[in-house]
């Protein structure tokens, strides 16, 4: 694929105004965007204006974007009820895919998604973004020296504000309260710590046992997220969520190993984001020498995820996300609301 890469967005709210169009501003020899597509005229007109996009390339149906606009790839920065559906449509008209996560809302939706990729062959990933902060980066560097993997955890406990309903004025808040539009608690938080501890642990994970529940908040979908998962290399995992328990220490996981230990506060492009703890010296933190100014400015890991992700692109390269890697986390999701309504451990196959 020749760089730049020509990009159509599929949606342009607040993720992509807030953080994505930083990385693409950063990226501007990698990728150009050149189509939008938002069915709210206001995101068009600020996101189009901020790239310089022609009115005549700003849709407010992204199948006409995808029937005319001349691009190689596509983002999708939607609800969760919508992937499926866009994902589908892309990889139809033949274009490179990059999704928000989750991939999509139930397994029948991303075997459907997994099918139309691999019968139009294109390229397909989810943004692991948080995978990309400069701690998640150093400490997956240092995984050979800590060994065998035996004990991770991760947690993003946190606390929404009273009137965070599917009513909500704010669009952004008002759809993730809504089980319609794939909202809850553990597919829009918790799916960033199950794939962060899972790679630190380097092990898929095979049973599920869990408890997603509403507990406080008002709202059709869950606010409350506790995990224990069993890897395949026989190592334990927990992972602890919500949106209705105040927390002091948000974002971060561990990961406990034969030779030692890792504490990383994922969420986080900070320089004491990594903690190391070897019997001989204790817990020491780890100097990151590679988080410059520009990456204390990228929070949430998405600069160098989508530098990774435009680059092999452009190399034709693997992603560095495999779509595989996206519905396991989304087949954690699934058996963690199974192991509740069941109570008892779900297998993974």
């Amino acid at each position: 694929m020749n760089k730049p890469i020509r990009l159509g967005l599929i949606g342009c709210g607040g993720i992509v105004q807030k953080t994505h169009a930083r990385a693409y501003h950063s990226l501007v020899e990698t990728v150009k965007i050149t189509a939008l597509a938002d069915v709210v005229t206001e995101n068009l007109q600020k996101v189009g204006d901020d790239f310089d996009v022609p009115t005549q390339n700003r849709y407010t149906d992204y199948r006409e974007m995808l029937a005319n606009a001349e691009i190689d790839a596509v983002t999708i920065a939607t609800p969760h009820s919508l992937h499926a559906e866009q994902v589908i449509e892309s990889a139809s008209a033949g274009l490179a895919i990059i999704s928000e996560k989750p991939m999509a809302t139930s397994l029948e939706e991303a075997d459907k998604i997994m099918e139309t990729v691999r019968k139009n062959d294109v390229p397909y990933t989810v943004t692991h973004n948080y995978l990309y902060t400069a701690g998640m980066q150093t400490a997956i560097a240092q995984l050979p020296e800590i060994g065998n993997t035996y004990f991770g955890r991760s947690s993003g406990m946190g606390l929404r504000s009273t009137d965070f309903n599917a009513n909500h004025p704010n669009p952004a808040f008002a759809w993730r309260a809504s089980k319609n539009k794939g909202g809850g608690c553990i597919s829009d938080t918790s799916y960033h710590e199950i794939y962060s501890v899972c790679t630190l642990i380097q092990s898929p994970v095979r049973y599920v046992e869990a408890r997603v529940k509403t507990m406080v908040l008002d709202i059709d979908v869950d606010d409350f997220a506790m995990l224990l998962c069993e890897h395949e290399n026989g190592a334990i995992t927990t992972v602890s969520g919500a949106w209705s328990v105040p927390a002091t220490d948000w974002g971060w996981c561990e990961v406990h190993a034969e030779n030692g230990s890792l504490r990383v506060k994922h969420r986080y492009n900070v320089r004491d984001a990594l903690q190391k703890y070897t019997r001989a010296e204790g817990w020491k933190q780890i100097e990151l020498t590679d988080l410059d100014e520009e990456g204390l400015k990228d929070a949430s890991g998405h600069l160098g995820y989508f530098t990774a992700t435009f680059n092999a692109l452009a190399e034709n390269k693997p992603l560095p996300i495999s779509a595989e890697k996206a519905y396991h986390n989304l087949a954690i999701i699934d058996a963690a609301r199974r192991a509740t309504t069941e109570r008892r451990a779900i297998e993974i196959p």
